[in-house]
């Protein structure tokens, strides 16, 4: 070889190395800037900070658009501010969280959180909805609760959203019933307020302090007249700390309200 082809084969490693050098770290200032936005968004939701959350989350999923963890913590922000949000914002906060957690659930199918964000965001949207719509979601909020405690049975959060859907099917009125005898054949069999206790106690062995699991068990056990029960978790609910989630204080007057009510009964 030349000395000049020589230089010239070495100004083309030169220049494709250089060239690759300047390529290679786009992807990594991607990822962590994603981090760095998941980062933040969790210190925000765990201070209570909702919004900002999911502000944060929603700029990693630009950085990170098929990530499992950006997409499910999404999905959790986006669920929860649907509580609060009304009309159109209302449904447009909880149809991206459904979508967000169907995207977490594809890219990481043998992930229970994914599994459960999914169940999360279709009950919210299932309360918004009317007997038929509900009805139907309500098979697929059991299928994907079910498969997340199958994955991963320590999941609280889980139990809890099983207790719920126990409750809500247990206690349908004669016109829900009329509908589910359409839409599903029938009441799923299983469906029972025993059912709904014996998970919320589940929940609450699994995560003594998270508030949301002793108000609706205080509130299934008051639909089921059991008040001195109903009583003593409706005060543990209210006696926590308020750190176990951003809605917390939310529950917690909730709580108070139910007690005040038990007191009049």
């Amino acid at each position: 070889m030349t000395i000049r082809r020589f230089l010239t084969a070495a100004g083309a490693a030169a220049l494709a190395a250089a060239l690759l050098s300047f390529a290679t770290p786009i992807p990594a200032v991607a990822a962590n800037g994603a981090a760095e936005h998941l980062a933040a968004g969790a210190e925000k939701y765990a201070h209570g900070d909702l919004k900002g959350a999911y502000e944060e989350y929603f700029e990693a999923l630009k950085a990170e658009p098929g990530d499992f963890t950006v997409l499910h913590r999404l999905s959790r922000a986006e669920s929860e501010l649907g509580e609060d949000a009304k009309g159109e914002e209302q449904r447009r906060l909880v149809g991206a969280a459904v979508q967000h957690a169907r995207d977490a659930v594809k890219a990481a199918p043998d992930s229970a959180q994914g599994h459960l964000a999914l169940a999360v965001a279709l009950g919210r949207q299932a309360l918004k909805e009317g007997p038929k719509t509900r009805l139907s979601l309500s098979r697929e909020i059991k299928s994907e609760v079910d498969r997340a405690l199958a994955i991963d049975p320590s999941l609280g959060r889980a139990w809890h959203v099983r207790a719920i859907w126990n409750r809500k099917l247990a206690s349908l009125n004669f016109i829900e019933r009329a509908a589910a005898n359409t839409v599903l054949g029938g009441v799923p069999k299983g469906a029972s307020m025993d059912n709904a206790v014996a998970d919320l106690k589940k929940a609450i062995a699994l995560e003594p302090d998270y508030v949301n699991h002793h108000l609706e068990l205080g509130r299934t056990l008051q639909m089921l007249k059991r008040k001195a029960e109903a009583r003593r978790e409706l005060e543990h609910a209210v006696a926590l700390p308020p750190t176990s989630s951003p809605r917390d204080p939310r529950y917690q007057a909730e709580a108070r309200e139910l007690l005040a009510k038990l007191g009049k009964d």
